[in-house]
């Protein structure tokens, strides 16, 4: 200002004052005017007032992004300053901080390891400030947030000794690093995570039971249940106490796995050693449940009560689901029950799993009623209960189906299909939308029943939809099995050569249904061609590359057999000989002449 002598300490005032007004911009100006020589001659800038300068635009960087890249450059400025002899030391480690924070918001990491590595080198190098915990925190930051983890545990790891830099990483080091791995469910995050615990016990850095816990739970979401049992071992060996979260991570893993057996013995460890809660008797009966152990599920329902833990309805469904995969039906609907006298409210997971009891046990009208009930309570029915519904009455259907399709049993009972067409179109008119398992349960019921039009007009409907509701191979299968069982091969092998179109590989379960089609028709030429494809044979008009790998069993021989012995030709006995001598040797039959399955 006119009047007023600048010197050293009032421009350092000034750049106080811009640094706590965060204005940068204002603060380069200050720093060049210094530079820049008057009448009374030009003042240096020291290593203060580059800092201030370099704070300044680090604050002021928040409402202009791009003014950090002035603060690196006055860093670079200053170490050639160093470098003549024209600062006495170094910048301030805090100027070099400020600038690689501001990387981190604008993910720069390409810039934090550039800086990173000058400051490694040092004073007498590069004239630059070695870093410290805080630098290295900042850089770890950054690369987290560029995506670049994979970097991130490198340099972690190399910590201390990085380039002759003895800086020793801290439990919040690693949880930087950490935290980002655990987010994501790749691979080799989750094994990163291990290689980073492992780490911390040859540094001797204690990590927190939490942080066990989050890589076990990461184990789990990789199904790696060895992995995470491992940490478990090395978490107990290290004298570090797990915690009932440790136990439940276990647990759970275990559900995933169908490992009854190990949830059951960690149930009894938490027990011991720390504290069993609803979550450790909800994941340990879904173990049990996918094991098939209902009544071990049952008890511990019983054990949780008695215990009065706090009844939720999951503890209830994962009971339910027990028994359904049991085939228990009326236990499964006591347990239904026994949640409205807990006041548990049961909901729409409850009922589905109650209602595939019923259905797997071929109570299809119980399964209904209690989607009435449902509909009573102004419960929402969602894809799920309708699924459980449908798939209720295709397994009624089929269970009054003899396993050959190309054997019909006439019953009343097969008019369930009608009832499974009914709930996808009340589905569609409560805009509830069907899903794959949808259309594939009623078309099953449609096969079941021998109604090839409907189960045509379902596929066509599934072709013409969202890629969500394509036909897979059990849409195509069942809609070929309703064709076999009205004879009508000519739909069946449409509907064949659609699904191999579609790209999707026929089973022999798809093969046998097309047998059965012809057999159902008359068309023992075409069956007997399909087994010489198969048994690769033919002329692969039916296995042209799609087929691989597929081959035929005993229901294949017991339907491409009975075409044959109804066909009328001079060369009948001949192929039904050459038919068995395939399958004998293919081991299908035994050579003797007795009778080993129901099939023969």
């Amino acid at each position: 200002a006119e009047g007023i002598t600048m010197t050293q300490n009032t421009y350092r005032i000034i750049l106080r004052e811009c640094h706590s007004a965060a204005n940068g911009v204002a603060a380069l100006r200050v720093l060049d005017e210094m530079i820049v020589p008057s009448s009374i001659g030009s003042i240096r800038p020291q290593e203060e007032d580059y800092k201030l300068a370099i704070l300044a635009l680090c604050r002021n960087s928040k409402y202009e992004k791009t003014l950090w890249k002035k603060a690196l450059q006055l860093i670079y400025v200053s170490a050639a300053a160093v470098d003549r002899g024209d600062l006495i030391k170094t910048l301030d480690i805090i100027a070099y901080n400020a600038v690689l924070q501001c990387m981190e918001h604008d993910r720069r990491y390409e810039d934090a390891l550039n800086l990173l590595d000058l400051m490694e080198e040092g004073e007498q190098i590069s004239y630059h400030t070695l870093p410290n915990l805080a630098t290295y925190h900042h850089v770890l930051d950054t690369l987290i947030a560029s995506n670049q983890n994979s970097e991130a545990v490198e340099i972690l790891l190399s910590l201390p000794g990085r380039n002759g830099i003895n800086v020793a990483p801290t439990i919040y080091s690693y949880e930087i690093v950490m935290s980002a791995l655990l987010r994501k469910k790749g691979r080799e995050d989750w094994r990163r995570a291990v290689e980073l615990l492992d780490s911390m016990y040859e540094l001797k850095i204690t990590p927190p039971t939490v942080m066990f816990n989050r890589v076990i739970a990461a184990c789990g979401k990789a199904k790696q249940l060895r992995a995470a049992e491992d940490v478990f071992r090395k978490m107990r060996s290290r004298k570090i106490s797990p915690d009932t979260v440790t136990f439940n991570s276990l647990i759970s893993i275990c559900a995933g796995t169908g490992r009854a057996k190990d949830a059951l013995r960690l149930f009894d460890l938490c027990k011991k050693e720390a504290e069993v809660d609803i979550i450790t008797y909800t994941n340990t009966i879904r173990a049990c449940a996918k094991a098939k152990m209902s009544r071990r599920a049952i008890q511990l329902l019983e054990d949780a009560k008695n215990n009065n833990a706090p009844l939720d309805a999951f503890i209830f469904t994962a009971v339910i689901d027990a028994c359904a995969k049991s085939r228990m039906w009326r236990d499964a609907l006591k347990v239904l029950d026994d949640m409205k006298k807990n006041n548990v409210l049961a909901n729409e997971y409850s009922y589905s799993a109650a209602i595939t009891a019923c259905g797997n046990c071929g109570q299809w009208e119980r399964a209904l009623e209690l989607m009435d009930e449902m509909k009573e309570r102004d419960m929402r029915i969602s894809t799920i209960v309708y699924n459980a519904a449908i798939g209720a009455i295709a397994k009624g259907a089929r269970r009054n189906v003899n396993q050959s399709l190309g054997i019909d049993i006439s019953t009343d009972k097969q008019e369930l299909w009608t009832k499974a067409v009914e709930l996808i179109d009340e589905m569609k008119s409560n805009r509830v939308w069907p899903d794959i398992y949808t259309y594939s349960s009623v078309i099953s019921a449609c096969a079941a029943g021998g109604r090839y039009e409907e189960a045509l007009k379902l596929i066509k409907e599934m072709r013409g939809g969202s890629p969500r509701v394509r036909p897979n191979k059990i849409a195509y299968t069942g809609a070929i099995a309703a064709c076999a069982r009205s004879g009508e091969y000519s739909h069946a092998l449409q509907l064949f050569v659609n699904m191999q179109a579609d790209g999707i590989q026929g089973d022999v379960v798809a093969y046998n249904a097309l047998v059965s089609a012809f057999a159902n028709s008359g068309q023992s030429e075409l069956a007997f061609d399909i087994w010489n494809d198969l048994c690769g044979k033919g002329k692969g008009r039916f296995n042209s590359g799609s087929s691989a790998g597929v081959s035929p069993d005993i229901i294949t021989l017991t339907s491409v057999v009975a075409s044959l012995e109804r066909a009328e030709e001079e060369e009948q006995l001949e192929k039904i000989d050459q038919v068995f001598a395939d399958a004998v040797e293919r081991q299908i039959v035994l050579r003797s002449d007795s009778i080993d399955t129901a099939w023969e």
